[in-house]
């Protein structure tokens, strides 16, 4: 009997000691809750931190853990966070609260920029009753990324995501027209239906086809400070291009297709500007060439928008031209195209994978060499050296590349490694500049380096007098000429004997340029309409008249970009553009 007590009394005290166990458990993390729920995360985190061992009699280890998560998150301990969700997920898979753990792991994840991982944990969200917190907290995510290449590449890995799709064609779609991926943008659209106009999209469905078509050319003549006993005028490039225009509506006219042309004076002022475009007839032109300047050019964009009169530039590269103006075009390439292409070009022909990058201290020199930069390490190459290059310190090209003396008459292999940039270890210099001080240094130190660094320059190089062809030849020099005018042609024949029996002076690069530019837009508007992108826009490259030709697929600015190449025989111009079609079937 006395036995019987003795076993009774011992699980008595089992079962009380399970009891205030569970009472000190209890009251622990009664303690610790209350801690966090008034925001004292540190403390909060040390009193969950005995309770978050899984072992028997202790209920709260799933919830401990947890909250000390995120009171880790709150106070900014992010790694420290993610690793203890993704803790609680293994040790507790079956939890209850597992769907809010994956919430809060992805939270984490996207805070930490880690967008993939962010995804695929709250792809494992189960409860539909999380949906809109967690496409909140996409559209808050997403938001943030700046980057748009970022946003491309994580849409190529979650493709059905909804909120990604969208926030990726704003993206798009704020950016200017010249940037934007077209294609992408409508694949966007076409899968997740997306509204058009909350994209502040303008897209032009049809054209419209005229027996005659009327041209606008609001240039800076500056009729009133024209010296008429003076051969060369003040304004001798805007009158040459003028004057190239005109002999190519003859040429049209003889051909069946009629244009009117009507020249205005912007006189470089908005002011003016403005005033041409408050008159009625104005609102009648199909095609607007010019302005030059920023300030005029501006107000003709707004009205062009407005109106759905398309313009486009003779000489500009800005893309700023274009901005966000679905109406207005480049016949040149952009500089941001020009870089683009030009890594394109060098990745098929340089030697290794390393470069050097020189530009000029300007808006034009940077932007050309960031979209190089961009585009040829997209290729995998290494850019040892990226080098702003000012008129004061130009020497440092110098500096840099053969420091005092020729490196292929270094003494020894000691000698010939000392060099800032050692014997053959880039493949090529590209040169976002046409400088002539930057150009020169560049040309003379890697002559004077002997070695097999390719130098990638622009064709206005061949107007300097200090550097002759054998030199380029020699280098094995390549240079991008965009919009470059073919003079050994016969059409260039043709229309310089047509120039000089009209104007009794021989044409320039100018009026080359004026004449190859109203070809285009004339034949253009005949084929296509008023809208003639729609037919631009189905044609990898059009055929030029003086120039190699012209290509606007799915773009505003002219993406064929020449390059010239030195050979025993002279130059060779050259440009790659795959599966080259010319339609000129009218639409």
């Amino acid at each position: 009997m006395k036995g019987y007590k003795l076993l009774f009394v011992f699980c008595l005290s089992l079962v009380l000691n399970e009891v205030s166990a569970q009472v000190s458990y209890q009251q622990q993390y009664l303690n610790a809750k209350s801690l966090f729920e008034s925001g004292k995360n540190q403390l909060a985190m040390e009193a969950f931190k005995p309770l978050m061992k899984k072992e028997e009699g202790n209920p709260f280890a799933a919830y401990a853990s947890f909250y000390y998560a995120v009171a880790a998150y709150r106070d900014g301990y992010l790694p420290m966070a993610k690793n203890m969700f993704l803790q609680v997920k293994q040790t507790f898979p079956g939890w209850s609260k597992t769907n809010e753990v994956n919430f809060w792991l992805g939270k984490v994840y996207f805070e930490l920029e880690e967008y993939n991982q962010g995804l695929n944990a709250l792809k494992d969200i189960k409860d539909r009753g999380f949906e809109e917190d967690v496409r909140n907290l996409k559209y808050y995510a997403f938001g943030k990324i700046a980057d748009v290449k970022q946003m491309k590449m994580l849409q190529e890995n979650n493709p059905n995501d909804r909120v990604l799709g969208e926030m990726l064609a704003h993206a798009i779609a704020k950016q200017p027209l010249v940037n934007q991926d077209q294609q992408m943008l409508d694949r966007l659209i076409k899968k997740f239906n997306l509204d058009e106009k909350g994209l502040e999209r303008v897209k032009v469905d049809k054209s419209e086809f005229k027996d005659s078509y009327k041209v606008a050319v609001l240039f800076p003549f500056l009729i009133n400070k024209l010296d008429i006993d003076t051969r060369k005028k003040v304004n001798q490039l805007v009158l040459d291009i003028y004057l190239g225009m005109k002999l190519a509506t003859d040429s049209l006219q003889a051909q069946g297709v009629k244009l009117e042309m009507y020249a205005y004076d912007t006189k470089r002022d908005s002011v003016s500007t403005s005033r041409l475009l408050e008159m009625d007839e104005m609102k009648g032109m199909d095609l607007i060439i010019g302005p030059f300047f920023p300030e005029p050019r501006n107000v003709v964009q707004e009205f062009s928008f407005k109106n759905k009169i398309n313009m486009i530039s003779p000489l500009s590269l800005d893309s700023d031209v274009i901005g966000t103006n679905p109406y207005s075009f480049l016949i040149h390439p952009t500089y941001e195209t020009l870089g683009r292409c030009m890594a394109d070009y060098v990745d098929k022909h340089a030697r290794n994978k390393k470069s050097i990058i020189f530009y000029g201290d300007n808006k034009r020199d940077s932007t050309l060499a960031y979209a190089y930069k961009e585009r040829i390490e997209q290729h995998g190459f290494e850019v040892v050296i990226n080098k702003e290059i000012g008129k004061q310190n130009t020497r440092e090209i110098l500096d840099i590349l053969v420091g005092s003396g020729r490196i292929k008459d270094a003494a020894s292999d000691a000698a010939r490694s000392a060099y800032k940039v050692s014997p053959n270890s880039v493949g090529h210099i590209f040169v976002a500049s046409n400088n002539d001080l930057i150009s020169s240094k560049v040309i003379s130190a890697v002559d004077t380096r002997g070695d097999s660094i390719m130098v990638v320059g622009s064709a206005d190089w061949l107007e300097l007098p200090v550097i002759n062809y054998e030199v380029y030849q020699r280098l094995g020099t390549v240079m991008y000429a965009p919009m470059y005018i073919q003079k050994e042609t016969e059409a260039y024949e043709r229309f310089r004997k047509s120039y000089v029996e009209k104007h009794r002076v021989p044409p320039t690069q100018y009026a080359a340029i004026g004449y190859d530019l109203m070809m285009l837009m004339g034949n253009s508007l005949n084929d296509h309409g008023k809208y003639f992108q729609l037919g631009w826009n189905k044609q990898k490259m059009m055929k030029g008249y003086l120039s190699m030709g012209y290509s606007f697929e799915h773009s505003q600015d002219n993406n064929l970009v020449p390059v010239i190449e030195f050979a025993d025989e002279g130059l060779e111009l050259k440009y790659e553009i795959e599966e080259i079609k010319n339609d000129d079937s009218k639409e």
